[in-house]
């Protein structure tokens, strides 16, 4: 499993003659402070993410080995994952592993932002002059973004574009785990906006979103995206 760290150390205070991993403190209802060791949010939803995924696979084995006859007497009713407990837990483990996974790309990537010596990043704005009907009028100006305006854009700029401007290194959007990333994101995006749609596609013919997570290859999705934080990483280290 990869080990993630902050590109450069945090600055902050702390109490003389205690080690410099201290980081942050809790302030209890008496105004008292109590300090204690804060985690690497980014490492922490990858490690728990890894988790998941296992005990997701052997869910998914265990649901397909229910697999039976919807109805013993009448084959022709087709078949069913008998076990529905295991089902149900298979989607609540895989789901978890999503959603954390994704989380622990958006957690290095802001810190990495925020962490950046500079944040010299130009974006073409459109902005619109007037409106006349349905026509409207606008012109495009290219425009240094603020550091909030950064934090606020979409997850795949930051990473495409924005990190690689600020840190001076090869987008990698151009590597083999950049499309395991984006289905992470597809996936990610549908559990979290979920819409009945999505959720469920026996109606419709169709695979819905629980279903995909039948063919999703967790051990290399989780592989690939430790491979896209370690280079971020490593990329941001090296160019500070």
């Amino acid at each position: 499993m990869a080990e993630l760290q902050l590109s450069k150390p945090l600055k902050y205070n702390h109490p003389k003659g205690t080690p410099v991993t201290v980081v942050d403190k809790y302030i209890n209802k008496t105004g008292e402070d109590v300090w204690f060791v804060a985690p690497k949010i980014d490492g922490v939803y990858y490690g728990r993410a890894v988790k998941f995924f296992e005990h997701a696979i052997e869910l998914r084995e265990n649901v397909f080995k229910s697999k039976g006859a919807v109805n013993p007497k009448d084959q022709e009713q087709g078949n069913a994952f008998i076990d529905k407990n295991a089902v149900f837990e298979f989607f609540t483990e895989a789901c978890s592993g999503i959603i954390l996974l994704f989380a622990s790309v958006e957690s290095l990537v802001n810190s990495l932002i925020e962490n950046s010596q500079n944040h010299n990043y130009n974006k073409v704005i459109k902005k619109k002059i007037f409106s006349l009907g349905k026509c409207s009028f606008e012109y495009k100006k290219n425009q240094i973004l603020s550091l909030e305006q950064i934090l606020f854009l979409n997850i795949e700029e930051k990473i495409k574009n924005v990190l690689p401007v600020l840190y001076k290194f090869e987008s990698p959007a151009s590597q083999n785990y950049w499309q395991d990333f984006k289905i992470l994101k597809l996936l990610r995006d549908g559990f979290i906006h979920c819409t009945r749609n999505q959720s469920y596609g026996a109606n419709r013919g169709v695979n819905s979103l629980h279903s995909q997570l039948f063919d999703i290859d967790f051990e290399k999705m989780i592989n690939s995206i430790g491979d896209l934080l370690t280079y971020l990483k490593n990329n941001s280290q090296k160019n500070v």
